[in-house]
């Protein structure tokens, strides 16, 4: 039986920018960091911690992401949130929209993605109206 989600990876060109990036506009907080072999397409990793799970940044320089990958993150305060990151200067990819409620205390939630530094969607979800 699976007990929870560990971590979720994405690859990125710049590690330092992007550990810069979600420390600062998501609150995660980095807790290691490996060196990998300099021969090897991926360079180092670097883990952030968030309350509820981890973000595993790949520094792969060669790499790019897949059409279509994103990942979410969920505010307890939708509009505050979204103001902030757009007075921050995340770049918005969608608009803030309503999304359907998938359990019990969802309801009256938006949505919206922005962009992050390597072009990764980044969804947020949340409450409005708070």
């Amino acid at each position: 039986m699976i007990s929870r989600l560990d971590h979720m990876a994405i690859s990125v060109r710049d590690l330092d920018r992007s550990i810069a990036f979600y420390s600062r506009h998501f609150g995660l907080e980095p807790y290691f960091t490996q060196d990998m072999a300099p021969s090897g397409p991926l360079k180092a990793i670097a883990y952030l911690r968030s309350p509820q799970g981890i973000l595993e940044l790949m520094h792969a320089p060669e790499r790019t992401l897949g059409g279509g990958f994103h990942f979410c993150f969920v505010t307890d305060n939708f509009d505050a949130t979204y103001a902030r990151l757009v007075e921050d200067g995340v770049p918005v990819r969608a608009a803030p929209h309503p999304t359907a409620a998938r359990e019990p205390g969802e309801e009256h939630w938006m949505r919206c993605t922005f962009d992050g530094p390597d072009g990764e969607e980044i969804e947020l979800r949340g409450p409005t109206g708070v």
